[in-house]
């Protein structure tokens, strides 16, 4: 499988105080820098295609998605059988959920759409707002409900700072009443993460746990990432890493410029030379794709005692990155956040199995947890290390 994630433009109309990628400012790609990153992930000849929007906010851009998307797709039926799948993936705060996106998005086009939601209304409304200070929260959901109104199939986002930990059981249940397909918690590891504020974290990650077994007790099921992950890494024994976390080369972000990188939150404002694979005209330097793999494998000589290390997502090079300015290198901050998540999934895990909670059960121990179609499951950690 490839993905491919273009970075669409550098501006968006919000202005969310932990933003990873710097100052706002119109630096849109052009028509035919997105063909030439298009024509460099067709040309791999994998199965599968997963095509990402990024920003930015992508959606300021609708016109021009639409027209990336008919070019994909007229190059995909254009080629021999068996053809590659394609998937749209887009990643939006949910601000822009027009008649006109709906109706890109909306089956029988395979799309999943990735959505910024920080919790309720006084919560998410602390970071994310317009550029006049107004919150966010009420369009947000707007724009969930209308999606639910068209079948489009969405995942949601939480960005979890030292402010807002504290209350990621309210967080947690404003989530996953939007019924979304998978709902992640991601922690802003530009922010402090004190002692103090990791001991807010664990009293979050407490509620949020007691929400989400509240779910199962209901008889439903769905992902709250990265416990869902953690009860995964006691089943299989390590961590199933994503590609990209390996700095793969299959998965890559393309920027306005036409340069390379190896995910979205690692473009910033597309000045970072250090952190450049290659450009659109050139392709990959495999050189430097295997320079910054073995920059961020240094991190595995740290962690090798540790006993939580084929459970952590240490490897993780965006991380690095957030936490040092340096792939390879990693703080005690990742190592306490990890450690909380852990915990947290550990007590869901324990006290639902021994309940023997249906809906548990099936979730985890009665169905195969294979890859999906046209993606694959990376080495574990620890299969990685016996090879």
């Amino acid at each position: 499988m490839t993905e491919l994630t273009l970075f669409v433009d550098h501006d968006c109309n919000l202005r969310c105080s932990y933003c990873y990628n710097g100052r706002k400012f119109g630096r849109s790609m052009s028509l035919a820098t997105a063909r030439r990153a298009l024509d460099l992930a067709l040309g791999r000849g994998d199965p599968h295609l997963d095509l990402s929007f990024f920003g930015g906010e992508p959606l300021l851009h609708l016109a021009e998605l639409q027209a990336i998307t008919d070019y994909a797709e007229q190059a995909l039926s254009a080629m021999p059988e068996p053809r590659a799948s394609l998937r749209l993936l887009v990643n939006t705060n949910g601000t822009l959920m027009s008649d006109a996106v709906l109706d890109w998005l909306a089956p029988p086009r395979v799309a999943t759409v990735f959505v910024s939601l920080d919790g309720p209304r006084e919560i998410h409304d602390r970071h994310r707002v317009d550029p006049q200070g107004r919150g966010s929260f009420d369009r947000v959901r707007e724009g969930l409900l209308r999606m639910r109104e068209r079948g489009i199939a969405f995942q949601l986002l939480s960005v979890v700072n030292v402010d807002t930990a504290p209350h990621l059981g309210r967080t947690v249940d404003v989530l996953l009443s939007e019924r979304p397909f998978r709902a992640t918690l991601s922690v802003n590891y530009r922010d402090d993460w004190t002692d103090e504020a990791c001991e807010g974290l664990r009293h979050g990650l407490r509620a949020a746990g007691d929400v989400w077994m509240a779910v199962f007790r209901a008889g439903s099921a769905v992902q709250l990432d990265p416990l869902h992950t953690k009860i995964l890494t006691h089943l299989k024994g390590g961590v199933p890493c994503p590609s990209r976390c390996y700095i793969s080369g299959a998965d890559f972000t393309v920027t306005p410029t036409g340069r390379i990188y190896a995910c979205a939150q690692q473009v910033g404002e597309d000045d970072a030379d250090d952190r450049v694979l290659g450009h659109v005209d050139r392709g990959i330097d495999q050189h430097r794709l295997e320079q910054m793999r073995r920059q961020k494998e240094r991190v595995e000589q740290v962690c090798a005692a540790c006993e939580l290390r084929d459970r952590c997502q240490s490897h993780c090079g965006c991380r690095h990155l957030a936490l040092t300015g340096r792939l390879g290198e990693i703080t005690a901050a990742l190592c306490e956040t990890e450690a909380a998540f852990i915990e947290a999934a550990d007590r869901v895990a324990e006290t639902l199995y021994a309940e023997q909670c249906e809906a548990f059960m099936d979730f985890y121990y009665r169905r195969a947890w294979e890859p999906a179609t046209g993606s694959r499951l990376s080495l574990l950690r620890t299969a990685r290390d016996r090879t």
